[in-house]
């Protein structure tokens, strides 16, 4: 089967380069809080607009992303924060692609499978820009391979066999692309025509190409806030509540938030757990020098459960850890380095070097493979396939004759040096890389069957080493572990309050810490991995000025308690959460105030000078884009509306800005040599206000949908 046979054949030696652009809207943070009575059922993860989202679904989504993550890459995606990823993206593409769905049904916009059908035989997506479906010959898409994919997943699937994991991954793959596309297409649509609405005109298209070439030099004297101490202006509280009535628009909270106190415990390695470390990592160190050969330093690498993969194999620097890259110029072939410390990773090292030499980085190759009823008879028909091409025949011919493709492929060295290496794909790599162009070789592999190989170029000759490593963390012992949780269970339960923790915390050598505003949306408690129980607590039962039990949490070397201080609910933020910030703009704008008094009278540069202004010349200033002042080490647009306004030679200030007064005289004016083309123009202003209006219409469509996120109950 050609798919099945394309697939395996690049299985650990193929890493796709690709980037593949997933639609996925940002909306900022307004996502809807509130609860429901669904959250009666234990199987619903969130709602959106009123629908039940169930687990099941939503994870559904989830396994299709990691399925996608991993064919792309070629690398396994199973890490916490990974999947924390991934299961943000899928929220995000259900959430937004409901919003986009409900309004495209309002006006009648749809995506048909014609269409769907249309853009996957022409190729139009980049989702479909990957090795799986390319051409090895053309090197270009190639529809033939979706529907050789589609039809032998097909009759495996009817004839009842067991279908290949790879072949499950790249159908799931297939059919994820297929679901992208239809969104993808569907908002196509509704940009086009939302753009229709927002077109530009020849006298904006003037004005915006003016804002962005005219260009004015001026000197600008800044008195800066720094002038004025803090200590020299007073801020009442009722100056602070005018101020947030007068700005309280901005302080609506979407959603319930929680501020919190905790105590984390770090539990490190003790002395003599690095004691202990230090003694067998020497203990390893004399195994490793009295190997004897490539395999027996390998073997010694396993039995001290090496974390770093030893492959046997000749690779770049860059794919060992950085701290061996490091030092592999300056040990010799076969020498064995003394065990060291990396506090970077926290890692106990010791390595050999097996072998170092100049070979190619990349090799253009062909395969046919070779099975038969016996071994024996698998071999004889490898060796004659070898013997015909030796003698004459070409290798197309010797492929179609037993019903293989003929067509090369690059092997680069990056392709499997991070990779872990069978047996056999370490025998098929060094055999490739150790033949010469135009030769033909026969390898019999673990399972009895054979491959001939052709090599036909070799290019870009590097330096790569052959590694025998053994690195190991330096982690804390069972021991050290049990003394921290005996010892902070101890603590809680003579404090088991949160007055008590709060007033004794210090004493005991615990730092008791404060986190504002934690939100269902997040997947951690203050950074801290694998405390999803904690929020569990936090959200399901916490009332304020509960304890938390205690948690153990991490990598396994975290133990956490936390106190809820505060619930936020959803409306207007108190004025008590907000009064440190209203006092600071508050006190910078009656800043501002005194420094236009000490500008009053001003008429020259000078004489700002003389009153303390730092002077500076600042050129290009266009009124398109603010400009930046040193002196505050800030963007001020005030400065850009008027610099870009007056008239050469001339003085103009004092000017208002958010951080300082302002004096300024015009230098020059200039214009850049853009030409002007007023349908570029009106085309560029046309595409960023359909940006602008895109990013506000998804903000609009969440303020307006009700969407309960409850994931933090299942992950």
């Amino acid at each position: 089967m050609a798919a099945l046979g394309k697939i395996r054949k690049h299985g650990v030696l193929l890493v796709t380069t690709i980037a593949v652009a997933l639609f996925l809207f940002v909306a900022g943070d307004f996502v809807k809080g509130g609860q429901s009575l669904f959250q009666q059922n234990q199987q619903v993860v969130a709602q959106i607009d009123g629908k039940d989202i169930n687990i099941q679904d939503y994870q559904k989504l989830v396994d299709e992303l990691q399925n996608f993550y991993e064919l792309t890459s070629g690398q396994s995606m199973s890490g916490e924060e990974q999947l924390n990823r991934m299961r943000d993206e899928a929220w995000q593409t259900l959430v937004q692609n409901t919003l986009i769905e409900k309004e495209c049904d309002k006006l009648g916009l749809t995506v048909t499978d014609q269409e769907v059908a249309e853009i996957i035989q022409n190729g139009q997506s980049p989702m479909l820009n990957m090795p799986l479906f390319t051409n090895q010959q053309s090197g270009r898409y190639d529809y033939s391979l979706v529907q050789s994919l589609i039809n032998e997943y097909n009759q495996l699937k009817s004839s009842g066999s067991q279908i290949p994991d790879a072949y499950q991954k790249a159908y799931k793959y297939y059919m994820f692309v297929q679901k992208q596309i239809r969104s993808q297409y569907l908002v196509q649509k509704y940009r086009t025509l939302l753009s229709k609405a927002l077109i530009s005109n020849p006298v904006e298209a003037q004005d915006n190409f003016n804002n962005r070439t005219n260009e004015a030099s001026v000197l600008l004297a800044t008195m800066p806030l720094s002038l004025i101490e803090d200590s020299k202006v007073e801020v009442t509280d009722s100056e602070i509540k005018d101020k947030f009535n007068a700005d309280k628009a901005k302080y609506e909270q979407i959603i319930e938030t929680r501020d919190i106190e905790y105590i984390d415990v770090a539990v490190t390695p003790s002395d003599a757990d690095r004691k202990a470390a230090e003694e067998a990592m020497q203990e390893a160190y004399e195994q490793l020098a009295a190997a004897t050969n490539n395999t027996a330093a390998s073997n010694v690498c396993r039995q001290n459960t090496s974390q770093f993969v030893n492959s046997d194999i000749l690779k770049k620097k860059e794919a060992y850890p950085q701290m061996i890259a490091n030092m592999l110029d300056s040990v010799a072939v076969g020498e064995t380095s003394q065990p060291q410390y990396d506090p970077m990773t926290n890692t106990f090292y010791t390595f050999r070097l097996l072998d170092k030499k100049t070979e190619a980085d990349s090799v253009l190759y062909r395969t046919i493979g070779v099975a038969a009823e016996t071994e024996a008879a698998s071999l004889a028909k490898a060796d004659s396939i070898v013997d015909a091409i030796k003698g004459g025949a070409t290798f197309a011919e010797m492929a179609k004759k037993y019903n293989q493709p003929s067509d090369s492929a690059w092997m680069a060295t990056a392709d499997f040096q991070y990779a872990t290496l069978d047996a056999d794909n370490r025998l098929i790599v060094t055999t490739i890389y150790d033949m010469q162009p135009g030769t033909v070789k026969r390898v019999t592999i673990s399972n009895g069957n054979n491959i001939v190989i052709e090599v036909l170029d070799r290019r870009n000759p590097i330096e790569k080493y052959n590694v025998a490593a053994i690195v190991k963390t330096l982690n804390f012992s069972d021991a050290t572990y049990n003394n921290a949780y005996n010892k902070f269970s101890s603590f809680l339960a003579a404090n088991n309050t949160a007055d008590k923790i709060k007033e004794n915390a210090e004493k005991e050598g615990y730092s008791l810490l404060t986190y504002p505003d934690v939100t269902t949306q997040q997947h951690i408690i203050a950074g801290i991995p694998a405390t999803h129980d904690a929020m569990k607590w936090l959200f399901d039962e916490a009332k304020p000025g509960n304890v938390s039990p205690l948690y153990e949490c991490g990598e396994n070397n975290h133990l956490l308690v936390v106190i809820l201080d505060q619930v936020n609910p959803a409306g207007y933020r108190p004025i008590s959460k907000l009064q440190a910030d209203l006092k600071v703009q508050i006190m910078n704008q009656k800043k501002v105030e005194q420094l236009m008094s000490q500008l009053e009278g001003v008429k020259s540069i000078s004489e700002a000078q003389s009153k303390g202004a730092q002077i500076d010349t600042v050129n290009h200033i266009t009124f398109d884009a603010p400009t930046f002042v040193k002196a505050n080490v800030a963007y001020e647009p005030i400065i850009s509306a008027v610099a870009t306004q007056a008239q050469q030679g001339q003085v103009v200030g004092p000017i208002k800005g958010e951080g300082g007064a302002y004096m300024l005289q015009v230098l020059s004016k200039s214009q850049t040599a853009d030409k002007f083309d007023a349908k570029a123009e009106q085309a560029t202003i046309s595409q960023a206000h359909l940006r602008i209006a895109m990013n506000q219409l998804i903000n609009t469509l969440y303020m307006q949908t009700n969407v309960v996120d409850r994931r933090y109950k299942f992950f």
